[in-house]
C-alpha cells in the first residue's frame, strides 16, 4: 500500500479549492516561526502571534464540515478537553471547598488575617497566569481546526514541518556565522552563539531539527512510490543534511544525541524499505535514472554539507563536540530540584496548582540551598510539571491520548507495507516524549503546532491505510 498520494496530490482545501487551503496552513505555518518559538508568557511575539492565529479560525470554523470534525473526532475531543481542564480552573469556588484544596492552608491563613475570608478563588494558584495559558490555546487551535477544514492530507502537513525544519536550520547557519550579537536571533532572551533558528532556547531547536530529519526521511521515502517526483527526491537528501549541519553546530548535548538517534533511525527506515516504482512504467527519464543510481541521490548533499561541516570545525564553530563531555551546571541544577518537584506533585497531583502557575508555586517549596542567581520557571520534566498543575484529569486526557497513539501505531504496524512508517510515527513521537523529560519543548506554540499537525497527520495515515 501507499500513503495517501491521492490526497496529497489535491490536498482538499479551503473556499476556491486546494490552493486557497494550502496558502492558509503556509501562512499559519510562517506566523508561527516567526513570533512562535519561545516559551516565555512575557514575550512580545505573543501578542501578534494570538491576535493573528485566532484570524485563522475565522476560515476555520466557516469551511469545516460535519463530516470532517467527525473523522477527526478522538483529537477534537480529547482537545476539547484540555481546554475545558484549562477553563474549568479559573471558575471561582466558595472558600469553604477552596480551604480544603492541598497546599492553600497558608493562603487562607493570610486571607484570615486581612480579613478576607469571604473572597472566592478559582482552582487554580495563579489565575492571571492560567488565564495567559488559556489564551495560548488559540494557536494550536488554529492549526487542529484549519488542518482539518482544509482536509490536509498526512503528506502536505509533513511538508509544512519540513519547511519549518529547513528555515529554522538555514537561519540557525546564519545566525552561528553572523556571531553572537547578529540581528537575525528572534527573541531578546535566547541562546545567542547558538543556532536556535526559529526558537529561542538552543535544546528545543535542536530537538526539532531531530523531528525534522526524521520528517524529511519520511518524506523521501514516501515519494519513492510517486512516479515523477525526481526533483523531490533530490530535495529531501540535501534539506536533511542541511538539517544535520545545523544540529551539530548547536550546544546543546540531549539535542546532539537526539539528531544521531533521528539520523541511525533514518537510516534504519531507508534500510527498511521496499522499492515499489518497478510498476511504474511511465516513470521518466530522469526518475528511471535515479532508480538505477540510488547513490546519486547522496552524493552531491553530502559532499556539499562535507564542505560546510569541514568550514565550521575549521572555525571551531562545533560546541556539540567540543562540549559533550563538559561539566553543565544548569543540568545539575535539574536534578538538585528534583526532590522539590517531588514534593509538589506528591502534594497536587490529584487537583492541581492551575496551568501556568508552576513558577510561582514552586518559589514557596523552594529550599535556601537551591537559591542561585538563576531561577527556575520550569520543572523541566513536563511529564510531572503536567501532573503538578493539571492533576489527576490532566492525566486522565493524556492516559487517553497516548492510548490512541498506541492503536494507531499498532494499527499500521499491522500492515507490512506500513511498518517503515510505523517506525517513523514512534521515533518521532518517542524524541518528543523522551525530550520532555529533561525540558519543555511542548510549552513553546511552534512545537504545540507541528505536535498537532503530526497527530493529525498519523490520524490521516490510518484512515488512509484502512481506506485501501
Amino acid at each position: 500500500m501507499s500513503f495517501d498520494h491521492k490526497r496529497g496530490a489535491r490536498a482538499t482545501g479551503l473556499g476556491r479549492g486546494p490552493v486557497m487551503g494550502l496558502v492558509m496552513l503556509g501562512l499559519l505555518a510562517a506566523l508561527v516561526a516567526l513570533t512562535g518559538g519561545a516559551s516565555r508568557f512575557d514575550a512580545i511575539q505573543i501578542i501578534p502571534l494570538r491576535s493573528l492565529a485566532a484570524l485563522f479560525l475565522i476560515p476555520a470554523l466557516v469551511f469545516i464540515t460535519a463530516q470532517r470534525a467527525k473523522d477527526e473526532r478522538a483529537l477534537l475531543v480529547l482537545f476539547v478537553c484540555f481546554v475545558s481542564l484549562v477553563a474549568v480552573q479559573l471558575l471561582p469556588l466558595p472558600p469553604e471547598l477552596w480551604q480544603m484544596l492541598p497546599g492553600r492552608s497558608e493562603i487562607f491563613r493570610l486571607d484570615a488575617a486581612l480579613g478576607f475570608e469571604g473572597v472566592w478563588r478559582p482552582l487554580t494558584m495563579t489565575p492571571t497566569r492560567t488565564w495567559n495559558v488559556l489564551g495560548s490555546l488559540v494557536v494550536p487551535a488554529a492549526g487542529l481546526l484549519l488542518a482539518v477544514a482544509c482536509n490536509a492530507s498526512s503528506l502536505t502537513l509533513l511538508r509544512l514541518i519540513a519547511a519549518l525544519g529547513v528555515l529554522s536550520a538555514i537561519l540557525g547557519l546564519l545566525q552561528v556565522i553572523s556571531g553572537n550579537s547578529s540581528p537575525l536571533y528572534l527573541y531578546e532572551l535566547t541562546n545567542r552563539g547558538s543556532p536556535v533558528g526559529i526558537l529561542a532556547n538552543e535544546n528545543h531547536a535542536a530537538f526539532f531539527a531531530a523531528c525534522s530529519m526524521l520528517v524529511i526521511a519520511s518524506l523521501g521515502i514516501r515519494v519513492r512510490e510517486v512516479p515523477g517526483r525526481a526533483w523531490e527526491r533530490l530535495v529531501y537528501p540535501a534539506a536533511f543534511f542541511l538539517i544535520l549541519i545545523a544540529a551539530l553546530t548547536g550546544g546543546s548535548r540531549a539535542g546532539f544525541a537526539a539528531s544521531l538517534g533521528a539520523v541511525v533511525i533514518s537510516a534504519l527506515m531507508m534500510a527498511s524499505t521496499q522499492r515499489t516504482r518497478q510498476g511504474h512504467f511511465a516513470a521518466s527519464a530522469s526518475s528511471r535514472w535515479l532508480d538505477k543510481h540510488p547513490r546519486a541521490l547522496l552524493a552531491f548533499p553530502v559532499v556539499l554539507n562535507l564542505v560546510v561541516a569541514g568550514a565550521f570545525i575549521a572555525l571551531d564553530r562545533t560546541p556539540a563536540f567540543r562540549d559533550i563531555l563538559a561539566s553543565d551546571s544548569f543540568a545539575d541544577l535539574r536534578w538538585s530540584i528534583w526532590p522539590v518537584v517531588a514534593d509538589m506533585l506528591g502534594t497536587h497531583w490529584v487537583w492541581g496548582t492551575g496551568f501556568g502557575s508552576f513558577e510561582q508555586v514552586y518559589q514557596t517549596y523552594e529550599s535556601a540551598e537551591l537559591l542561585t542567581p538563576r531561577y527556575v520557571n520550569q520543572a523541566h520534566n513536563d511529564w510531572a510539571q503536567l501532573l503538578i498543575e493539571g492533576g489527576v484529569v490532566a492525566a486522565l486526557i493524556l492516559i487517553g491520548l497516548l492510548v490512541w497513539l498506541a492503536r494507531a501505531v499498532v494499527a499500521l504496524s499491522s500492515r507490512r507495507a506500513a511498518r517503515v512508517q510505523a517506525i517513523f510515527w514512534i521515533s518521532i513521537f518517542a524524541i518528543l516524549g523522551l525530550s520532555s523529560i529533561i525540558d519543555y519543548p511542548l510549552r513553546t506554540p511552534l512545537f504545540q503546532l507541528v505536535g498537532i499537525w503530526l497527530l493529525l497527520a498519523l490520524s490521516r495515515d490510518l484512515r488512509d491505510m484502512k481506506a485501501t
